[in-house]
């Protein structure tokens, strides 16, 4: 692996935990001060859940199109699955049940 892409790999996994551990706290202190509910959380959730997924969409149409040609992002566009899908809907499903 060079040094350019050990950094990004290093600087990106830095920057997602940091972000993850935001949203936590931001999560907490909503749910536990009763800011929101948790069905309304869920939905705010499920709805920019959506609007990721709408962009991603757009760009593998463009990936798919040969209108990008960037590297990082044609690679990317081949993950994903079924899979994850439904335990991610599944965890959604279970955090609505058990509050």
């Amino acid at each position: 692996m060079s040094d350019n892409k050990a950094t990004n790999v290093i600087l990106g996994t830095s920057l997602a935990l940091i972000a993850f551990a935001g949203n936590s706290i931001l999560c907490r202190l909503a749910l536990g001060h009763g800011a929101i509910d948790a069905y309304g959380f869920t939905l705010i959730r499920l709805f920019s859940g959506a609007i990721t997924l709408v962009i991603l969409w757009w760009l593998v149409n463009k990936v798919k199109q040969g209108q990008v040609k960037d590297t990082n992002l044609i690679e990317l566009t081949q993950f994903g699955s079924w899979k994850g899908d439904f335990i991610c809907f599944y965890t959604l499903f279970l955090f609505l049940m058990l509050t």
